[in-house]
């Protein structure tokens, strides 16, 4: 609020001679040693073109050194059969997840809830006491359990 003025102010720079413009020696190199665009048109757009070319198998040959194991020249769908084998390989290896069963207090207290949110689209606060008695059943056998561990 009070840090920032409420209205932009525009910048103004003023051209003075008296101040030194500094600049880094890397930078008077790099403009040093560019080349001056001259010739036809023909001539800068094949100019235009070897860059990008240039550029392009650089930036291809970075990826292909990131991802070593990714093969860009095959098929997708060489890499679809893979990518389906590993997952079948990984759905094989991992171990299958137990259901357990709920008691019935809590499956009662929890059908008795999603009714009353049913019953009461309008008025969830309603359902205070349902929602009460679920997690007090909840909290019971969390804490029944951490007992038997």
């Amino acid at each position: 609020m009070g840090s920032q003025p409420s209205k932009d102010k525009p910048m103004v720079f003023v051209n003075d001679e008296t101040v030194p413009v500094r600049v880094s020696s890397s930078f008077v190199n790099q403009i040093s040693q560019s080349q001056p665009v001259t010739g036809s048109p023909e001539d800068i757009e094949s100019q235009v073109r070897q860059r990008v070319h240039a550029e392009l198998t650089k930036i291809q040959a970075e990826k292909e050194a990131t991802l070593p194991y990714t093969n860009y020249h095959s098929s997708t769908h060489g890499n679809a059969l893979v990518t389906e084998q590993d997952m079948d390989q990984l759905a094989r290896s991992a171990p299958a997840k137990q259901v357990k069963i709920l008691p019935e207090d809590i499956t009662k207290a929890q059908y008795a809830l999603v009714q009353c949110y049913r019953d009461n689209k309008d008025r969830s606060l309603d359902c205070w006491k349902e929602v009460q008695e679920f997690k007090d059943l909840v909290q019971k056998a969390q804490n029944a359990f951490i007992a038997t561990v």
